[in-house]
């Protein structure tokens, strides 16, 4: 079993040192981890002041530093350097900048924020943006899918973020749904199987069961994340879907699992 979503200290929201969830995963028999801290972005609003929200762009160096001390401490654990990379067009220089000298393995594509809303909304707490749920949805969707066709990211990350309890995206936009589902197909990423939703009120994960279904059905790779704030998140709910066909990532590389391990 892998886990491709992993928050440490440098996120600043979250707790723990890479060694702390490295010691985690070894103990619930993970096999290989990938650390996606928060990308910074010293150019959006919404990280005035940053230490609250996102590694800063001094951080990076200590925090490729502080991997390589965890590697050589659990020599017999995957440590795969990945990054959460928030699409926001008018930073896509940046984002390409930064990605293309990481040296990841592994580049996770989320929207936190929509360009045409105030600068600070979060899209998991709209209460700011006067627009009707179906709008809401139709502006977040839209987000998604220009940062998918911008080629910068491996995998979409917590696909339905922007659900909320008795408003299912498929009720009302699954012809979008499908058309994104398309996209990513066509793109060669593959798509986050999150469950940090079933740890909060939404009790589901992102994506839900049934657009994990119509994933399938695509035939779109799949990639396993806790989205672990803390050492004891790691590996939350991925023994429940670990069923399912996920792959693994080297240098950027999409590789399959072996025959039998997810």
């Amino acid at each position: 079993m892998h886990d491709y979503h992993l928050h440490t200290h440098f996120c600043r929201h979250a707790t723990g040192t890479l060694a702390d969830y490295a010691r985690a995963a070894v103990e619930k028999g993970i096999d290989e981890i990938c650390f996606t801290p928060h990308i910074p972005l010293p150019y959006h609003e919404t990280d005035v002041p940053s230490e609250h929200v996102r590694m800063a762009i001094d951080d990076f160096s200590a925090y490729r530093e502080e991997l390589e001390r965890t590697r050589a401490q659990f020599p017999g654990l995957g440590i795969l350097s990945g990054i959460e990379a928030d699409w926001i067009p008018s930073e896509e220089a940046f984002l390409e900048e930064f990605i293309g000298r990481g040296g990841f393995d592994f580049v996770l594509m989320s929207v936190h924020f929509v360009a045409s809303w105030p600068s600070d909304q979060w899209v998991f707490d709209f209460t700011r943006v006067r627009r009707t749920i179906d709008e809401i949805y139709d502006d977040y969707l839209e987000a998604v899918s220009t940062g998918i066709a911008s080629g910068l990211f491996d995998s979409v990350a917590h696909f339905d973020l922007i659900k909320v309890p008795g408003r299912p995206l498929l009720a009302t936009h699954r012809a979008r749904v499908l058309g994104i589902l398309e996209q990513v197909k066509r793109s060669g990423m593959s798509m986050e199987i999150n469950t940090s939703g079933s740890r909060k009120e939404i009790d589901q994960n992102y994506p839900s069961d049934d657009i994990a279904r119509l994933i399938a059905e695509q035939g779109i790779p799949l990639t396993p994340g806790s989205d672990a704030h803390s050492a004891a998140h790691v590996g939350f709910g991925l023994g429940r879907v670990a069923h399912l066909p996920f792959v693994r990532y080297r240098g950027r590389r999409m590789v399959e699992c072996p025959r039998g391990v997810s």
